[in-house]
């Protein structure tokens, strides 16, 4: 009786929307900056996004241990914003190799990754703007385009190894296409997250 008078802490809804609009943004300058328009403009926008990513997973994970009603299941909460933070993570990661590596030209198949995370991120986006909506048509169309990203890049490292004769060239640029292909992936595991936390509070 007691628990049930106690409201349960809502504001987790508002603070994932944010963090999921943050890493819109960054899934978006990511897909320019592989398309390499103009790189090194887009690069220097995504440290900001991706410290406000962490700042907000630091936020959520510090009131989950002082809150006693959660929407859903602790569990699922932080497993969550784990997820949305290694996203936002891994995005800063490979945009900040073009710089570190010095890539001066577009990587064949990098652009398409980038546009198919960009399309993951914005259906994530879709079932965290209300978490409420048992939006699962979302989390099909995220696991579609996980596949896609695995066609696309064993296609782009058997190219790679076929076209260039630098090995130095080769380990950098199979570590970027590696890179998202693993971001991908991530955004999957996020859907299975948030597909988990549909069916638990279905």
């Amino acid at each position: 009786m007691f628990k049930i008078l106690i409201p349960k802490e809502e504001k987790y809804f508002e603070d994932f929307k944010e963090m999921i609009g943050f890493i819109e943004e960054m899934a978006y300058l990511t897909e320019k900056i592989f398309q390499f328009e103009d790189p090194q403009s887009h690069i220097l926008k995504m440290k900001p996004l991706q410290l406000r990513c962490d700042e907000l997973a630091s936020k959520i994970t510090k009131r989950l241990n002082k809150t006693f009603l959660t929407p859903f299941d602790r569990e699922d909460i932080f497993a969550l914003v784990k997820r949305l933070d290694d996203i936002s993570d891994m995005l800063f990661s490979a945009t900040l190799k073009i710089d570190t590596f010095h890539i001066d030209k577009k990587i064949d198949y990098a652009d398409k990754l980038a546009s198919i995370i960009k399309e993951q991120v914005n259906e994530l986006g879709l079932a965290v703007q209300d978490l409420k909506i048992k939006r699962v048509n979302e989390m099909k169309a995220v696991k579609d385009l996980e596949s896609e990203a695995d066609r696309v890049h064993q296609q782009a490292i058997k190219e790679l190894f076929e076209k260039e004769k630098d090995a130095i060239e080769i380990m950098k640029k199979k570590e970027i296409l590696d890179l998202l292909e693993r971001t991908s992936d991530r955004c999957q595991s996020t859907a299975n997250v948030i597909l988990s936390i549909f069916i638990k509070n279905a």
